[in-house]
């Protein structure tokens, strides 16, 4: 079985999946700092709307990177999450993906 995580910029019109192994706090981490070090590097805010699964945390980044590290990252990044027994989220991600597509 793998894992995967979906990240997209609906404005930019970008989607990008990454497949892991596994469901980690670290595999999280790593996607994370794939996406602001080198999709998003110029960007100077990045809106990160998550889901709540206890691996989607900034805890995640100090976990998998040293201290100063997960900081820079956790700087960058405005952290969002959706309603924990809301489907709202699912609403936007299928009119973002239809108007996509």
């Amino acid at each position: 079985m793998c894992r995967f995580f979906v990240t997209f910029a609906p404005l930019l019109a970008q989607r990008q999946l990454t497949v892991t192994g596994r469901r980690t706090a670290h595999a999280f981490a790593r996607v994370v700092k794939t996406r602001v070090d080198e999709t998003f590097a110029h960007a100077e805010t990045i809106v990160l709307v998550l889901d709540n699964l206890n691996t989607h945390t900034k805890a995640s980044l100090y976990q998998a990177f040293p201290p100063e590290e997960a900081k820079r990252l956790c700087a960058k990044i405005e952290w969002h999450y959706t309603p924990k027994h809301g489907s709202g989220a699912w609403h936007t991600c299928g009119s973002t993906w239809r108007k996509l597509s």
